[in-house]
């Protein structure tokens, strides 16, 4: 009897040890998944950290005329800014004296004075191309409504 007794706590006893490292196994699995994620993330938060990212709003004002807010909605300083899209018949604006702009902060804005003639789109395409950390020429495209 006392063999039985013997061999029933041995059988326990491996079954209790394989039953732990069987659930060590997968809380390390998993930690390392974790672990890998959270290494993702801080890569990402840390590339983002270094990206500028330039837009653009209509405003529209008294008699017509229309104001273009450009801003950095991004988390680094943009260098550079220049605007192209902006030469369409019938819009007049003196951004030729604002850019290229040399340095815009993050959450900054200039604003452009537009002003829109008969002839003249109902919409534009505006590409931003601006210098951050990140890397030198990026661009933005967007379709503005006037």
């Amino acid at each position: 009897m006392e063999i039985w007794s013997l061999i029933i706590s041995i059988l326990a006893l491996l079954f209790s040890a394989f039953t732990y490292l069987m659930h060590d196994k997968k809380l390390k699995v998993q930690e390392r998944k974790i672990n890998e994620y959270q290494l993702r993330l801080f890569e990402k938060e840390d590339i983002e950290n270094q990206k500028a990212a330039i837009r653009g709003n209509i405003v529209k004002g008294l008699k017509g005329n229309r104001t273009l807010k450009v801003f950095n909605s991004g988390r680094a300083t943009a260098r550079n800014i220049r605007i192209d899209g902006l030469d369409v018949n019938g819009l007049f604006h003196r951004a030729d004296e604002l850019f290229p702009y040399e340095l815009m902060n993050p959450q900054d804005y200039t604003e452009i004075f537009i002003c829109p003639t008969l002839g003249c789109p109902h919409t534009i395409k505006l590409k931003y191309i601006w210098d951050d950390e990140s890397g030198k020429n990026n661009e933005y495209e967007q379709v503005l409504t006037l």
